[in-house]
């Protein structure tokens, strides 16, 4: 709960890392609770990350934490900043391989647009 973007060391650890965001994550009874850090890309904290959770399956697959078949873990994410958000991920895993990983979840409409081309 106490995670946060600490400057200057934030902006040298994503330069070091070439990225600009952080996903950090924590076990907890029920399943995981995460956040996630984007200042730098103009986001500073994100209260769901799909992809983020997703590329977790295969973090826990690749530690060996993993069965064969169905593997449904919860993350709680977005707590901290008063927007709490239920991910649903499961890794499917067939004979020790990684096969597909479904996200699932709620969401409430911010915002809607729409992209036009540019003007010829």
């Amino acid at each position: 709960a106490a995670a946060r973007p600490i400057e200057p060391h934030w902006s040298r650890l994503m330069d070091e890392a070439g990225v600009d965001s952080a996903w950090c994550y924590v076990k907890t009874p029920g399943g995981y609770r995460a956040r996630m850090f984007s200042p730098t890309a103009g986001i500073p904290e994100d209260p769901a990350t799909g992809s983020a959770s997703a590329i977790f399956a295969a973090e826990l697959h690749a530690r060996g934490l993993l069965s064969d078949g169905a593997n449904p873990i919860r993350i709680e994410q977005g707590v901290e900043m008063g927007r709490p958000s239920q991910i649903l991920v499961t890794p499917e895993i067939a004979r020790g391989a990684l096969q597909s990983v479904r996200v699932a979840g709620t969401a409430v409409k911010i915002s809607t647009g729409r992209i036009a081309p540019p003007p010829a």
